[in-house]
């Protein structure tokens, strides 16, 4: 286990000598934004719905959990054990899984049972199976965590209800008392249970205030005119900015925030009004105000003859007194992948539909057809490596297609714009490659880089498979292979090691080129130790749970869709509590996480203020890898281990992470 070290105050990074790497001091200015210049399961996996490897994949051997310490095989977990299970719910019909942890070892199977939470009358009774150890989060893990896992399926439960899962086989069972946070099965339990809230904190979100009525009248930088940049919603609980992209200096690592936001929000409203359920009539009516409301800020902020501004920053003062007046917004003109892709395919797609918001449906295409044709002969010459990437070609394909889409009753528009679509998709597809036993991983460049991304990994094939609406059946089957190898690469890397929450794996590349697959993103993916980005990945297996859920529904092969959904259950589940500190990651829910308290109390020294209030519905980052590389566990640990202002890379809400949340449960499972 880690000790805590004291945190290098007078430096940009300070040196853990305990652990031999790296750790990020408390400059909070660096955090996400970096906006510079524009803006199985190891042993396990296969018992888990089928199995999330696939058969004969050429992937390295799992490997198999650690032997047991002296004195643990003998009996049950021992003592510390403890329950890790989705602390919202299960769908009735779906996969059920919940983690036991315990600070020794046992080759024993544990015996759990599953208890209505009403009644006490037991309803299942189960063995859990042995799942050892996660070697590297055993070797470096904060704060203190059970480090040996058995999982337990309890998916045969379908009786709608409000459970516990109790270990310990009841009367004369081994095994000390322990037992999991309230869950519930139901159908649409996280359609019933989370979306409204998930909706409400984008309304919460929304630009407001003394702030909103500043970016009425904003002069662009580089400019004389003053622009009308109201609404849109805040980028995080404690950042009232407003942006497109964050880390555009870093090639292949742009994050997209309201662009996205606004195209999900309508792609969310699509995917509810697709599954005929009169009981989604009210998300169905929130997610297309909240849809409509992000593409009129994105119209305001296109800038005629070109594409959009990138940001509004707010000075970033360390209470909420922050001047309105010193707000600013970024002249800079976005790429596709900085977040213009998005921002047009929103624009299009909200103007397919017979309501609009304070813009007419007109003035949306409008908008979006006049970026699109300037990013057609302008786009690489505005990323900061002049080339196109992975990024440009996803972004491009979804604007392409959302046009293509609104432009359907012109055969002649249609047209041109299907043609754009086509061959952004073969440029796509053609990203599928091959490195030592890693086969079908997204490559990132004109090599074999892989594309890992801290937010967006589901992008690509979320892309491809929006664009079955309008390709032609012989591309449609190419596109079908395509992303079945894709997925089949993200169900081998996440099955190559010991992993008992079925967690996303990712195969990465650091600042010295070093190739390895591992859990969590690295902190050093440049060599540039400015963009160092560590923060929790909620956004980045909230994407993946999309992009499978997704991939479940359109490629027509049942037993890789049951495969899938086992996969994106683990992801959601993960967020909502099965995880390693047993933590509800989306605000209102279950075993909540610690206050927000981003910056030291001024009136009582040594404790920090929590007055950057999260809200309902929100995600926050989430659990980070704790060194450099990205391997250890780490959860929100104080001041005392990380210094000052650090804690906005666990505990902060980010738009991203509810955008691609809402997204996949709304997609189904």
């Amino acid at each position: 286990m880690s000790v805590p070290q004291p945190a290098g105050h007078d430096r940009e990074y300070s040196h853990d000598p305990d652990h031999g790497h790296d750790r990020p001091g408390h400059d909070r200015t660096r955090r996400r934004l970096l906006l510079s210049g524009t803006a199985a399961l190891g042993a396990g996996v296969a018992g888990i719905a089928g199995g999330l490897a696939p058969a004969g994949a050429a992937q390295a051997a799992p490997a198999p959990p650690p032997a047991p310490p002296p004195g643990g095989a003998a009996g049950g977990p021992g003592r510390g054990a403890r329950v890790h299970a989705n602390n919202v719910g299960y769908e009735a019909g779906g996969p059920k899984r919940a983690v036991i942890v315990a600070d020794a070892d046992s080759e024993r199977p544990v015996p759990y049972r599953v208890v209505d939470a009403d009644t006490g009358r037991t309803t299942h009774r189960g063995t859990a199976r042995r799942a050892g150890a996660v070697p590297d989060w055993r070797a470096d893990h904060w704060p203190a965590t059970p480090q040996y896992h058995w999982i337990a399926d309890f998916s045969a439960l379908t009786t709608p209800g409000r459970y516990v899962l109790v270990l310990g086989g009841g009367a004369g069972g081994e095994g000390p008392a322990a037992d999991s946070a309230p869950f519930r099965v139901e159908a649409g339990v996280l359609e019933r249970r989370t979306l409204s809230h998930v909706a409400h904190y984008f309304k919460d979100s929304r630009s407001s205030g003394q702030y909103d009525k500043t970016d009425r009248s904003l002069v662009p930088s580089g400019g004389t005119q003053p622009v009308d940049a109201h609404g849109g919603w805040y980028d995080a609980a404690a950042d009232w900015g407003k942006h497109f992209t964050q880390l555009s200096d870093t090639t292949y690592f742009n994050t997209l925030s309201i662009p996205l936001t606004a195209w999900a929000m309508l792609a969310t409203h699509d995917a509810l009004v697709a599954r005929k359920d009169s009981d989604f009539t009210a998300l169905v009516g929130w997610f297309l105000e909240e849809g409509l409301f992000g593409a009129d800020y994105l119209a305001r902020v296109h800038k005629p003859g070109a594409t959009f501004y990138s940001s509004i920053s707010q000075d970033e003062a360390s209470d909420l007194g922050a001047d309105p007046a010193k707000r600013t917004l970024d002249g800079t003109q976005v790429a596709y992948r900085e977040g213009a892709g998005l921002a047009v395919a929103a624009l299009a797609r909200a103007s397919t539909y017979p309501v609009s918001g304070d813009h007419a449906s007109a003035d949306y295409l409008a908008a979006a057809e006049d970026a699109f044709a300037y990013l057609a002969t302008h786009n690489a010459g505005m990323v900061n490596d002049g080339k196109e990437n992975i990024l440009d070609d996803a972004n491009g394909l979804l604007a392409a297609v959302e046009l293509a889409r609104a432009t359907a009753g012109d055969a002649g528009k249609a047209g041109a714009y299907r043609a754009a679509a086509a061959d952004r998709a073969k440029r796509l597809m053609a990203r599928l490659a091959r490195w030592k036993t890693y086969r079908d991983y997204w490559r990132a460049d004109d090599k074999d880089r892989p594309f890992f991304h801290p937010s967006d990994a589901g992008l690509p094939a979320v892309a491809l498979l929006t664009y079955l609406d309008v390709a032609d059946d012989a591309t449609a089957k190419r596109v079908r292979e395509t992303v079945r190898r894709s997925m089949e690469f993200e169900l081998a890397v996440t099955a190559e090691v010991a992993n008992p929450y079925g967690y996303a794996r990712q195969l990465v590349q650091d600042a010295d080129g070093k190739r390895y697959s591992g859990f969590f993103f690295p902190h050093n993916v440049t060599p540039r130790t400015q963009d160092a980005w560590w923060q929790g990945e909620n956004a980045r297996i909230a994407s993946l749970a999309a992009a499978a859920r997704l991939a479940a529904a359109k490629l027509g092969d049942p037993a890789l869709a049951k495969r899938l959904h086992a996969y994106a259950t683990a992801q959601l589940d993960w967020i909502l509590g099965a995880n390693p500190f047993s933590v509800c990651m989306m605000e209102g829910h279950g075993n909540e996480v610690p206050l927000y308290q981003e910056y030291p109390d001024p009136v009582t020294l040594g404790h920090g203020s929590y007055r950057w209030f999260r809200s309902a519905g929100g995600i926050v980052n989430g659990i980070t890898g704790r060194a450099t590389d990205g391997s250890g566990l780490q959860w929100d640990p104080g001041e005392a281990e990380t210094g000052p202002n650090t804690d906005w890379r666990w505990l902060e809400q980010w738009l991203p992470h509810a955008t691609w949340y809402g997204y996949a449960v709304a997609i189904g499972g």
